[in-house]
């Protein structure tokens, strides 16, 4: 009687021992949507639109719409596709419609698609996003001009519909800076910067800087190149998260 009590108690002492031992080999985790990211996501994002380098010459400020789908192949690194939206103003230097000038007001839009990484980095509650794509932009083709009334070329500005394209080859990048709403909501500003390849924007302009007793046009192609202020909404697609783990909203 005595050998089986002494096994008895052999046994529950070491149970007990397995059980510390288990919890400091499996120490507690954070919840899953505080430490990985969900497989699949819904980006849409709104924002206002800068020109930069030569296009702020030919443009204003605007705005901008996207939305992206995002596949995380694992906690860092992700593929998204993204769809975009976007316009400028039109507004040649400072020329506007006065006494003298007669200026257009058609906006520069162009619409984008375009596929690329992203690399995520999770803290807690705030996640940081960084990503580059490439893809193919449609540009529309406005027709602008700026004329003024006088001797000589009163042409300052014309648009180049002739030389220019109606698409063109595109990239985009920029950072997000997330932070959980809710355990399946992201909200985020983002700034961003895309450009068009292959200058597909032409048009020409009177060269003030001529001595000639008639300026001259002169023909000028450029980029439409924008810096983006966006806030906008991740928003997990499901509740698959990258470590193959599961979200559990109960």
């Amino acid at each position: 009687m005595k050998k089986i009590s002494l096994l008895i108690v052999s046994l529950v002492a070491a149970t007990a021992v397995a059980q510390v031992d288990s919890l400091k080999t499996e120490p507690f985790k954070d919840a899953v949507h505080l430490r990985e990211i969900p497989r699949k996501n819904l980006v849409i994002d709104l924002g206002v639109t800068q020109p930069l380098s030569d296009y702020g010459s030919v443009a204003r400020s605007g705005l901008h719409i996207g939305a992206e789908y995002l596949y995380y192949t694992n906690k860092h690194l992700g593929l998204g596709i993204s769809l975009r939206h976007q316009y400028n103003e039109f507004g040649y230097i400072d020329f506007q419609t006065d006494d003298r000038t007669v200026a257009t007001a058609n906006n520069w839009t162009n619409t984008s698609i375009a596929i690329g990484p992203t690399y995520s980095y999770t803290q807690g509650r705030f996640q940081f996003d960084v990503f580059v794509k490439a893809g193919v932009a449609f540009l529309n083709s406005p027709e602008n001009s700026v004329s003024q009334i006088g001797i000589g070329n009163t042409q300052v500005f014309s648009s180049d519909s002739e030389n220019s394209s109606s698409s063109s080859a595109y990239l985009e990048g920029g950072l997000r800076f997330n932070y959980y709403f809710r355990r399946s909501v992201q909200l985020f500003f983002s700034p961003q910067y895309n450009t068009t390849l292959g200058e597909p924007i032409a048009y020409s302009f009177r060269d003030d800087s001529s001595t000639a007793p008639i300026q001259p046009n002169l023909l000028k192609k450029l980029n439409a190149s924008n810096l983006i202020f966006n806030l906008g909404v991740k928003i997990a697609i499901g509740k698959e998260y990258s470590s193959g783990e599961w979200r559990d909203d109960d």
